[in-house]
């Protein structure tokens, strides 16, 4: 794993400051505390940061070619690169380094970018050509390695993180509204490129960029198919999930097997859950003596998850640290986050995720993790379980005689306790009313209005509404599905990677792995999310998707039926429960005034981006209504990332 940073000037035969590029490539050693690189020439100049995970002694970046025409940097693991090295050498190439980079940088000289399309694993890499003065930027299919890139009159800057970009003079790094109101929508949620910077832009998974001196263009290797639900339902009847079971568990243990590569130690991510339960045990199976769990939870009762996951290492016989956070030490280190990503956290757990990486990093320097498996298993019941809801109240529009007065009222009466109304515009007006952390009258209360019109919102419907488009032939329940795997896993993996790489630790997510997904997306959505009997369908009109999910529905279904015999049933029967955090002691009355409404220093902050006074009104109003700790908590981020401009 490591750190990557570039700039390109096609248009000019200067040389970019070699002082400049060797400082900037240095604001990420966090990536990679073991070697670094710097490799230049006119008009082009790459900076690497190594983390050296396989072949440690051997495999330096900037990587050139043997013929010298082209140079490679590269963050990231190609999990097939001995099968591709493989291939390769009955071509005829000869390797210098055991490693996956000579690999890439051999597979990219050979195919060119047929080549991203065979690499399982993750990435995101630049390869410049010297001889057409050419640069290559591209990423992962699902987007577990990050490229942010930034251009103005020509040039062209890239890097891992946002810090490095913003050193640069040119690049724009005033708040971007839409960037800034999808976040507090969506988890921190940009799209179409976009960040919270007006001038720092992000490739998208599975996508790369050619820059040369006709200019940018981007280009998509690959994306999620869009598999017709009927389609889905013929190949799989009900009578092949017992086979579907074994596939997916043999696709597992590869995923696993593959995710242990490298020549340092290894541990896993352990919560109560069931995803990390799989991935440690399917761990143990191949290396049993070698494997470390590590887990964290907070003091408060209630709020960590050690009695699920101290019997499964019990039983496993494996090393095992739990590691306990003491709340009051939150704030201090969200703070610490925000001004080292140089961006708002994605979710609260990322505090304790920061403690937890930073500790296993005295043992092992790789981590394999959960990531994945709820947006590709159907693990969010509550709000896949949601088109129920949109469905109840569009029959209940069209055809009411078709429901006993009593019934009409048990309809109505579920989608006003979940939603606060009884009906929907159209599918995408529910799913924004489903999936939405904030709504648009909480954003318009947040943030100043010099800086959020309404034409921000429309942007984001708008951007919604294309995403729904693409997905004509799905079933509303695998639209959603879809939507979480190509949209809102992007948030979570770049959340891993931040908190990881911060303590100079390589996160590795199995449920992510190519072949996995192409196979559980192949699937019906009800071998996912599964009614437990037909008289549970029958009996949940009447009530809404909350209040359905896992009680009367199985999430994960088919991963449950893959590992039924490896996985403790308490594990099993668990219901999907967030990492715990106790907001409601960290956010006390005193941290949300200092943060908001600070005495000393009011008129300053009615033209930031958050609109101090009507927030802490805001504040008090959604706590009131029990709606408030996360939403509090999102404005209080917010809030710190601007203090940090």
């Amino acid at each position: 794993m490591c750190g990557i940073f570039g700039i390109f000037t096609p248009h000019t035969a200067e040389i970019p400051d070699h002082d400049q590029v060797d400082r900037l490539t240095d604001l990420l050693s966090h990536r990679g505390p073991d070697d670094r690189g710097v490799w230049q020439e006119p008009g082009i100049a790459l900076g690497h940061r190594r983390l050296a995970i396989i072949d440690p002694t051997g495999s330096p970046q900037p990587m050139t070619s043997p013929d010298s025409r082209y140079v490679l940097i590269y963050n990231g693991e190609v999990y097939n690169f001995r099968e591709l090295r493989r291939e390769l050498e009955s071509t005829g190439i000869h390797f210098l380094t055991i490693g996956d980079t000579e690999v890439v940088l051999q597979s990219l000289t050979l195919w060119g970018t047929d080549a991203l399309v065979r690499f399982n694993g993750m990435f995101a890499l630049a390869l410049y050509d010297r001889r057409e003065k050419r640069l290559l930027l591209a990423r992962d299919r699902l987007g577990v390695k990050p490229l942010l890139y930034a251009e103005k009159d020509g040039a062209l800057a890239f890097a891992s993180e946002f810090a490095p970009l913003l050193e640069l003079d040119w690049v724009d790094g005033s708040p971007d509204p839409l960037g800034v109101a999808a976040y507090l929508a969506h988890y921190q949620l940009t799209f179409n490129h976009r960040t919270i910077y007006r001038g720092i832009r992000s490739l998208e998974p599975g996508e790369y960029l050619i820059a040369d001196s006709d200019g940018v263009h981007i280009h998509r290797y690959w994306q999620l198919p869009v598999i017709l639900s009927a389609e889905k339902e013929a190949q799989w009847p009900p009578t092949r999930i017992p086979e579907a079971a074994e596939q997916l568990a043999a696709l597992m243990r590869d995923a696993v097997t593959d995710h242990l590569i490298a020549d340092v130690p290894v541990g896993a991510f352990l919560s109560g859950g069931l995803d990390s339960a799989i991935v440690l045990t399917l761990m143990a199976d191949a290396y049993p003596e070698q494997v470390r769990a590590y887990s964290i939870g907070f003091d408060e009762e209630g709020y960590n998850e050690f009695q699920y996951s101290q019997p499964l290492v019990e039983a496993l016989n494996l090393r095992h640290e739990l590691i306990r956070f003491d709340s009051a030490d939150y704030l201090p280190l969200m703070r610490e986050l925000i001004a080292h990503k140089r961006a708002p956290l994605s979710t609260p757990n990322e505090v304790p995720l920061l403690v937890l990486s930073r500790r296993l990093a005295s043992d092992i320097k790789v981590v394999l993790s959960g990531e994945g498996s709820d947006e590709l298993m159907g693990g969010y019941a509550g709000l896949l379980r949601s088109p129920h809801d949109y469905e109840a109240a569009l029959s209940l529009r069209l055809n009411p005689q078709a429901y006993d007065s009593t019934t009409r009222a048990a309809i109505r009466d579920a989608l006003r306790r979940l939603y606060g109304k009884t009906g929907f515009a159209d599918p995408l007006d529910h799913f924004l009313s489903a999936y939405a952390w904030t709504t648009p009258d909480d954003r318009k209360a947040i943030l100043s209005p010099d800086f959020y019109t309404p034409d921000v919102e429309a942007e984001i419907t708008a951007v919604w509404r294309d995403r729904f488009d693409r997905l004509d032939g799905l079933s509303h329940y695998d639209q959603y599905l879809y939507l979480l795997e190509t949209e809102h896993l992007r948030g979570l993996l770049t959340r891993l990677d931040a908190e990881t790489m911060a303590a100079s630790v390589e996160g590795r997510v199995p449920f992510c792995d190519s072949r996995l997904v192409d196979f559980v997306w192949s699937l019906p959505f009800d071998y996912k999310l599964r009614w437990k009997d037909d008289s549970t369908r029958a009996t949940a009109l009447g009530k809404n998707s909350v209040e359905i999910a896992e009680e009367l529905d199985i999430a994960k279904f088919i991963l449950k039926e893959a590992f039924r015999d490896r996985i403790p049933p308490t594990i099993l029967a668990r219901r999907k429960k967030a990492f715990p955090v106790p907001l409601e002691t960290i956010l006390n009355r005193d941290v949300l005034n200092n943060i908001f409404y600070p005495a000393n220093n009011r008129d300053k902050h009615k033209t930031l981006t958050i609109n101090r006074f009507t927030t802490m009104d805001w504040i008090d109003r959604s706590v009131a209504s029990g709606q408030g700790w996360m939403k509090v908590w999102m404005a209080l981020n917010l809030s710190l990332w601007q203090e940090n401009k």
